[in-house]
């Protein structure tokens, strides 16, 4: 039976898409195991731990080389003149957290602004560089203690982790419809959980389990992917979830042992290290108008991450997974605070699901914070 040269070129076309589906799929399963195995190894190289006992003690982290009581979630701790309870922690924590969002969004407009003239990995190389640069005034003020660190692979691991979340995220935007990828990339507070439970030893409650689940739902309304988001691709964007979890795993880890500036300065000099492989190949010149937003964004980048880590200081990792999704709700706010944009039905539906999901959150979290207290304060 003779083919007809039309049916002949349709079957070689999806025979071809169906061996590059095959190729990318296999690859994406790969790099999944690596990260799994990557993860077992650093997890015992790196000394990561669950804890001993449900008491823990006061965190050391430490800003410019100067010591800083931090309080964890389970105890109240000295925190300067006074004392914080369980209940007062969790609110500056997770102040903290959200204002990390804030500064988000704004190191956001800046690098979506320059995205229309500078290559991707550019930006992120000149943001990294910048960041690292503007830190160097510490070193002729507060010395070289400032930047100690007692794991440096540590900072190489963390940078690593980074990048690959970017290269897996921007090979994801050139596959996919961009509302596909935002959905696909917010499944990254569920890692997060995943991981504090295995790798630090937190307890993740059901009611933090549920509450994320909710904000995804209101992500998914939001954003009203197209069945795109399911095809087999979308696992390159779920490998930079899990890279994205992880490195924040990473960060609440070593809040706990290294000053700040450590993990602001060589975090940066590593994510610029390896961005610059992607970045120098398709290097653009960089005008004067656009490295005063480089600097900003340097600023910007330690400022970020500086909130993170303090928000880290005071609650556990998986407690700020709920909040994920009201970034949503604050860019949407900047938008019509500083750009006169509507929000669209979908986005105000949205709202009101993940707006109850947060509070829900928040009553629950003090609530047991409280009474876990109640206790302790009739003993005493």
């Amino acid at each position: 039976q003779v083919v007809p040269p039309r049916a002949e070129q349709v079957c070689i076309s999806a025979t071809a898409k169906m061996a590059r589906r095959s190729r990318s799929v296999g690859a994406v399963m790969l790099a999944t195991a690596l990260l799994l195995l990557g993860t077992s190894f650093f997890k015992e190289q790196l000394g990561f731990a669950a804890p001993s006992s449900s008491v823990s003690t006061p965190n050391r982290a430490r800003f410019a080389g100067r010591a800083e009581l931090s309080p964890s979630s389970s105890v109240a701790v000295a925190a300067g003149s006074g004392t914080l309870s369980k209940k007062q922690a969790y609110i500056t924590g997770i102040s903290w957290y959200l204002m990390h969002f804030v500064v988000s969004i704004g190191n956001d407009g800046i690098m979506k602004f320059l995205g229309d003239s500078l290559p991707a990995f550019q930006i992120v190389f000149l943001r990294f560089a910048a960041a690292a640069a503007v830190l160097l005034p510490i070193l002729v003020t507060k010395g070289k203690s400032a930047f100690k660190s007692a794991r440096m692979f540590m900072h190489v691991v963390r940078g690593a982790l980074l990048c690959l979340g970017i290269g897996l995220w921007c090979q994801g935007l050139q596959i996919m419809p961009f509302a596909s990828c935002v959905v696909i990339n917010n499944t990254m507070p569920f890692f997060k959980m995943l991981f504090a439970q295995l790798i630090l030893g937190e307890k993740v409650g059901k009611e933090r389990w549920l509450a994320s689940l909710a904000g995804f739902i209101g992500c998914l309304v939001v954003f009203n992917p197209t069945s795109a988001t399911f095809q087999p691709h979308s696992l390159v964007l779920i490998l930079s979830a899990c890279c994205f979890a992880m490195l924040d795993i990473f960060n609440k880890k070593y809040s706990e042992s290294e000053t700040i500036t450590s993990m602001l300065f060589y975090g940066s000099v590593a994510t610029a290290f390896f961005a610059a492989f992607k970045a120098v190949p398709t290097w653009v010149p960089v005008t004067g108008s656009q490295l005063g937003l480089i600097a900003a964004l340097g600023v910007g980048a330690n400022g970020l991450l500086y909130c993170l880590l303090k928000a880290f200081n005071y609650v556990e990792a998986s407690a700020t997974c709920p909040y994920r999704y009201t970034e949503f709700i604050l860019s949407a706010i900047a938008g019509i605070l500083f750009f006169a944009e509507r929000p669209s039905a979908s986005t105000l539906l949205g709202s009101c699901i993940i707006l109850p999901s947060v509070i829900y959150t928040a009553m629950v979290e003090t609530r047991e914070a409280a009474t876990e207290e109640a206790p302790a304060d009739a003993a005493a």
